[in-house]
């Protein structure tokens, strides 16, 4: 088989999605909409965001509104975190929740469906790689953030559109037969390195990077 980094191209992530860093904050304000808040906490904790979650209750402006409703193929990440290599958490909307906003201390990445696949920017904003780059980049003493062109001049690795949805379908399937052995195996996120479950976790994330970086070669990847 093809490599498939052979036919991939590399684009900054401000020219495929649109970058919002929220301002709604966990208030009730007379004279404003009653919504429910994605919180750090709901990000930080799952990797996909539905309906499922007890979302707190809040209020926000018709503009926050606009900005900040989730939408189907979002993608949320924590901004800010007690130490810079824990930042950058990202969650995946597979569907759009009304009256749900994306809250404060986190980023909400949109895709341009004409130019990447938003489940394939989830997979890929979840790679080692940009994770550990988006950390070099965090700034702070106490607490560290990122600065929106931080996030928006993250370099990602594209294939074409067919590719993005067979690599993420693929990177769905395999990352869910992998959680699924360490459940049976009485492991979850925090299984200690060495252990069954730690190293079925590694692979998890080793795959991961593979598959969005062009490492792995997969048959439809390099169409």
């Amino acid at each position: 088989m093809t490599r498939a980094s052979e036919k991939w191209v590399v684009r900054r992530l401000k020219h495929v999605a649109a970058i919002s860093v929220s301002n709604v904050d966990k208030k009730t304000v007379e004279g404003e909409t009653s919504v429910r808040l994605c919180n750090y906490t709901d990000v930080y904790y799952n990797e996909s965001i539905t309906s499922e979650i007890s979302f707190m209750a809040a209020t926000a402006t018709a503009e926050q509104i606009v900005r900040f409703s989730l939408k189907s193929g979002d993608v949320l990440i924590t901004k800010d975190s007690e130490t810079p290599d824990d930042i950058a958490v990202p969650a995946y909307a597979p569907a759009s929740l009304a009256g749900v906003l994306c809250g404060y201390h986190l980023a909400v990445i949109r895709a341009d469906r004409g130019k990447i696949f938003p489940k394939f920017l989830y997979w890929s904003m979840a790679s080692a790689p940009i994770r550990q780059g988006l950390g070099a980049e965090a700034t702070g003493v106490t607490r560290f953030g990122l600065r929106i062109d931080a996030i928006a001049n993250v370099r990602l690795q594209l294939p074409s559109l067919e590719g993005q949805r067979h690599i993420a379908g693929f990177l769905d399937a395999e990352t869910a037969r992998i959680e699924a052995i360490v459940r049976r195996l009485g492991g979850d996120a925090g299984s200690p390195a060495g252990s069954l479950s730690g190293l079925l976790l590694e692979k998890r994330h080793a795959l991961i990077t593979a598959a969005v970086t062009g490492e792995l070669a997969l048959a439809k990847a390099a169409a």
